[in-house]
Parts: structure tokens; C-alpha cells; sequence
């Protein structure tokens, strides 16, 4: 791994563990439940963090396929889920892609990560290394958004 990267897997890999954590003990019922009835719901998050970081694998050049098929490809929003995985499933597809991600950050040099995108995200920095530092940071914002919901649904404090 060129060391550029490290801190970034370094927060993917805690956020992977979190992830789970923020999961722990929650049952589907209460992760699909929105607190004050409009707000995003855990499974809703942990399917987009999923889906976020298969993104940011096939952006860094592995094509994988998607735990839950093509079910969820045209949901950008809560509002449009009509269908949920089981948590037992979201996590499966977790752990998976997050094993995938950590193993392509392993492989990239500082050559691989100088490329221009072709994204815009919400950064100036263009380059593949700025995609991967911005889909870090929307990985942790979402991972404490799933930490609130959590509390929302009764259960204790996620543990680090």
C-alpha cells in the first residue's frame, strides 16, 4: 500500500469494524424504522454504505458484483426503498466488499492514484486519491449517522 493511503484504510478499517458495531443486536424491524417517521432508517444507510464503497472500488478499478443484485439501482433515496435485504444479508455484503477494498488499497501505487477521476465530488481535488479521501469521510459521516439510529432503536451506545 503506498503509504499516501494508509491513514485512509486505516479510518476504512475502523469503519468497518463500527459499521458492524452500530448493527450489533438491532433487529430488521428497527433498523427499517424511521425516527419522527421521515428520517432515514439503519438498513437504508448500511445498504448505501455498500453500495458506496462497491463505487469506490469500481472506481479504483475492480468490478464486483453487488450483494443485492440490481434491487436496489435506482434507490437514491429512503423514500424509494420498496424493498429491504435482511441485516444478516447487509452485513454478508459488508464484510465481502469490505475485504475487497481493503485488499485493492493494498495493491495501488502513488502512480495509480494521480489520475483525474472524472468525478465531482464535493473536494477540489479531482485525482483517484481525492475520490478516496472523500468516500472516506461520507463512510464516517454515515457510520455516526448509523451510531444515532442505534440510540434511536433503544439499544446502547456502539462500542469502538
Amino acid at each position: 500500500m503506498h503509504a499516501t493511503l494508509q491513514p485512509l484504510a486505516d479510518i476504512l478499517s475502523l469503519n468497518t469494524r463500527l459499521f458492524v458495531n452500530c448493527l450489533d443486536g438491532m433487529g430488521d424491524a428497527a433498523a427499517q424504522a424511521r425516527p419522527g417517521g421521515s428520517a432515514n432508517n439503519a438498513a437504508f444507510l448500511a445498504c448505501h454504505l455498500v453500495d458506496a464503497r462497491i463505487h469506490l472500488l469500481k472506481l479504483l478499478g475492480r468490478d464486483v458484483p453487488h450483494p443485492f443484485g440490481d434491487r436496489l439501482a435506482e434507490v437514491k433515496k429512503v423514500d424509494d426503498m420498496t424493498w429491504y435485504p435482511s441485516l444478516d444479508e447487509i452485513r454478508a455484503g459488508w464484510t465481502d466488499v469490505s475485504a475487497r477494498l481493503d485488499a485493492r488499497l493494498g495493491e495501488l501505487a502513488a502512480g495509480d492514484l494521480a489520475p483525474d477521476s472524472g468525478h465531482k465530488f464535493p473536494i477540489a481535488d479531482r485525482s483517484l486519491l481525492g475520490v478516496v479521501t472523500f468516500l472516506t469521510q461520507h463512510d464516517s459521516y454515515h457510520v455516526g449517522q448509523l451510531s444515532l439510529l442505534r440510540r434511536a432503536a433503544g439499544l446502547p451506545a456502539m462500542k469502538y
